[in-house]
């Protein structure tokens, strides 16, 4: 038997390094891994080992495991201490990672909570693996040989990607190989932890309208046709808060479509140009403040058509970028801002360093990169049965005063291009011109920035059918969602019923 003063110092040695375990108790995440899809390559097809890797605030190196695909929740799964915002990553290979084994498949879950307490379950987390960069249908967590479709086929609608993470899809019109297009008033509530397509309220005939996310978490959604035979405009805005499913119907002075929205960061919207019934350029630049329920207006005219429009990233100035008029395409990027009754224009603006009309405007990098909106394609003039190209280059602006050039990327106008949580931009589809006509294309490229250089551009697999009037929507777990769109590149007006997801390549 040990001398009472040995047991006594081992003892408390002993208790000394279990009192930080008792004041910052790790725990393992129970996973939920989903390996099996609906369609396309199984995940784990040829895959011979797995990587479990935690990120977080806090963690200054990711905690990483490397098993075979034959893991084990005790074994494999990396324990954690207590924090926010942590995220479980899967890297799925064929071969051994870091031997020259090949990535083939990543899934991460939705960042989670650790709380630190002697009675806190394990976090349950969800992962759902994905081939890297195919594009497959949604498909359901309960069964994931099951595909998940939109209950209708939609093109020219909106998709807005709330706060809890689940994406709003609203309204546009119904493609129909006739030619004609009837237009939906309904929503549908897409649950990505879920892989579901439930419906929601009504919020009137509308394509070709707006949707903006509030700072509160509600939707403002603006405009929009609200039939084609003939062309009759929607003249009511609806808030809605998808939430609790409230919804109240607002005025805007005028009715248009084919316009542009954003949201500053006080939750001003700004709606700028779009056209009238008869085909005429609204010149009414208006705007709705969520926090007092008013629309305000600027006072002159100002009738750009397919301009785009971003917000600068200190989210205080609008920057419209580009458009069309009688004369032609332009070059300007014009700077608004809201005041307490109204909107006003900033006395200088850059010049882009080619005219575009349709472009597309996203930003480029994460909050801790200096992120800049960096404009993509368009056409050069206002009419491509007229001679007017797809513009190929891209270019960023840096303030109200300046652009610099971008990265070359596929020409095409009227794309979709959206930031991943990672500060990547992932722009998909679009329209492209031949022989005197215009089509839908399927191109897909990932952009990523780097510190000093100019950004890499990563040509994706092209999507299944091209797509214009799509849209696309950034996932939590870093995936993009795509939905509906028309593909005419044959002639015929086909429509896209199916909802895809894509998961890029992880960026590190």
């Amino acid at each position: 038997m040990a001398p009472r003063f040995v047991r006594s110092t081992l003892l408390a040695a002993a208790l000394a390094s279990l009192t930080p375990a008792c004041r910052e108790k790790e725990v393992r995440p129970a996973l939920d891994l989903l390996t099996a899809s609906c369609a396309g390559t199984q995940p784990l097809a040829g895959v011979t080992h797995l990587r479990f890797r935690v990120t977080g605030p806090g963690l200054d190196t990711p905690r990483e495991r490397v098993s075979t695909v034959n893991w084990t929740w005790m074994e494999d799964v990396p324990t954690l201490p207590p924090g926010l915002e942590r995220v479980l990553e899967v890297r799925a290979y064929v071969g051994v990672p870091d031997q020259g084994g090949q990535l083939v498949s990543l899934g991460r879950s939705v960042p989670f909570t650790v709380l630190d307490g002697e009675d806190e379950p394990n976090p349950r987390v969800r992962v759902v693996l994905r081939r890297l960069g195919e594009f497959v249908p949604v498909n359901l967590a309960s069964d994931p040989r099951t595909c998940s479709l939109p209950a209708e086929a939609r093109a020219a609608h909106t998709a807005t990607t709330l706060p809890d993470g689940r994406v709003l899809i609203a309204g546009g019109y119904r493609p129909e190989a006739n030619g004609t297009r009837p237009v939906s008033a309904t929503t549908e509530l897409f649950n990505p932890a879920e892989g579901t397509f439930i419906p929601g309220p009504d919020v009137g005939a509308r394509a070709f309208h707006t949707a903006s996310l509030l700072p509160d978490g509600r939707v403002f959604l603006a405009g929009g046709a609200e039939s084609f035979a003939p062309v009759a405009l929607q003249s009511t805005a609806r808030l809605l808060d998808p939430r609790t499913g409230a919804r109240s119907e607002l005025t805007p002075k005028v009715a248009r479509y084919q316009h542009a929205a954003a949201v500053d960061a006080k939750g001003h919207v700004l709606l700028v140009s779009g056209r009238a019934a008869d085909g005429g350029t609204v010149d009414t630049l208006e705007g709705f403040d969520s926090a007092t329920g008013r629309f305000v207006y600027h006072p002159a005219p100002f009738d750009f058509v397919d301009a785009a429009l971003t917000v600068d990233p200190s989210g205080q100035i609008f920057q419209v970028v580009g458009g069309g008029t009688v004369v032609g395409a332009v070059r300007d990027v014009v700077a608004f801002s809201f005041g307490d009754d109204d909107i006003s224009s900033l006395a200088t603006g850059a010049e882009l360093r080619v005219p575009r009309v349709g472009a597309a405007v996203a930003l480029l990098g994460r909050a801790d990169e200096d992120p800049l909106p960096l404009v993509m394609g368009g056409f050069d003039g206002v009419d491509p049965e007229k001679g007017a190209r797809p513009v190929g280059a891209s270019e960023f602006l840096k303030g109200v005063i300046l652009a610099e050039d971008g990265p070359a990327l596929m020409p095409r106008s009227n794309l979709c291009a959206v930031t991943l949580p990672d500060g990547r931009i992932v722009a998909l589809g679009g329209r492209g011109t031949g022989i005197g006509t215009t089509y839908a294309v399927p191109w897909v490229e990932l952009i990523t920035p780097h510190a000093g250089a100019q950004p890499t551009v990563l040509g994706l697999s092209l999507m299944p059918q091209p797509r214009v009037w799509h849209t696309c929507s950034a996932l939590p777990d870093g995936s993009v969602l795509v939905v509906g769109g028309v593909d005419d590149s044959t002639g015929e007006i086909r429509a896209n019923t199916e909802a895809l997801v894509v998961m890029p390549p992880p960026r590190d």
